[in-house]
Formats: structure tokens, sequence, C-alpha cells
């Protein structure tokens, strides 16, 4: 469960979609539109579904991303670690790095795992106008003097993101809030309530 911290995800899509993809889910978020990227922000801490499905950042960040919204990009502080989460247009998967206290980055257990070339690929698998360098994002993952929200504004910088200003937490208004549908919470609690049954 999170107890602090911050994140967003950039999809590849219009704002539209990305709203249509909140409503299909659990959390409440804002959606920023931007030219290349919508930015999926949570807008509260905790969902209204029950633990441990309550935490808004692991879920948002654990959310399937259809090859509608893809590439998609995640980036999260949560408590203290990284995750950041990248699924390349087509049928990839997504794929997961964690960066932990130390500035290294690891590999998620039982995660498909995310490398500097994969998050390379998923960010040229959109648009053909995201010339981010390859080398420019080994370096990011290289980088261990920055604390997590420094890495997090670096990434963001690095891979061609809009809302670095979002992402560091200096942007606070954000806009409304799109809420999930009552039938997507209850499909969703119902899913998960057969799972642990």
């Amino acid at each position: 469960m999170s107890q602090s911290g911050r994140g967003a995800v950039f999809l590849s899509a219009s704002a539209e979609r990305a709203t249509e993809w909140v409503r299909g889910g659990v959390v409440p978020c804002h959606v920023i539109e931007h030219a290349a990227w919508s930015i999926v922000v949570p807008a509260v801490a905790r969902t209204e579904v029950e633990a441990p499905y309550d935490d808004a950042l692991t879920v948002l960040a654990s959310r399937y991303v259809g090859t509608r919204l893809a590439p998609a990009i995640g980036l999260f502080r949560i408590d203290d670690v990284v995750a950041v989460t990248a699924r390349a247009a087509g049928r990839a998967p997504t794929r997961w790095a964690l960066r932990a206290e130390d500035g290294a980055i690891v590999p998620g257990p039982d995660l498909p795992r995310l490398t500097p070339d994969g998050l390379h690929r998923a960010l040229g698998s959109g648009a053909p106008t995201r010339e981010i360098p390859v080398r420019a994002v080994r370096e990011l993952w290289a980088r261990r003097d920055l604390s997590h929200d420094a890495w997090l504004v670096e990434a963001a910088t690095v891979l061609g993101l809009p809302g670095a200003r979002v992402v560091s937490g200096a942007d606070t208004d954000l806009g409304r809030v799109v809420l999930p549908t009552a039938r997507s919470i209850s499909t969703f609690e119902s899913a998960v309530k057969d799972v642990h049954q």
C-alpha cells in the first residue's frame, strides 16, 4: 500500500479516449490533453474498492492499456520505489522496471522486464516524431545520483514526455476529475471477489 507518492500514465491517444479509459477503471483521475500524449494523473490516494486494491497509484500503474491507447508510459513513485511501465504499440505486453532506494534499476518480481532499449522501442512504436536517442535512455537508467522525485522529472524530460511539472508535483491545478463509472467499479469488485474466494 502506498503511503506517499506521485505518478502519471502517458497515453498515445486523444483526451477523449483517455477519459473513456479512466471511466472504465476504478481510479478517479485528471486527464490532461497534450499534442502528442494524454496525461492521466490520479486525483485521489485511495480508490473506492477494498484493500489491497484501494491504493490509487499501484492500481493505476498496474492498469491494462489496450492497443488503441499505446504506446503508453507510466512514471510512478510509490513509497520508496520508482516504477516505470511501458507498453509498445501493437500486441506487446506492459513491461516494468523498478528503481530501488539506492538508485539501481531492477526488474520487478514476476513482471515482464523493461530495459532501456525496450523503453526506447516503446517510445518509438508510436508517432514517428518521437526521436529520442537510445543512448539517452541508457544514461538515464545509470543515473544513481538523483533522488526518486528528481529522477522522475529527469525521466520525463529525457523521454520527451510533456508534464514534467505534473510528475514533480509542481502543477497542482490539473482540471476536472474524471470518475470511473459505477459499473466499472462493480465489475472490478466482482472479479476480485471471485479471485479471492
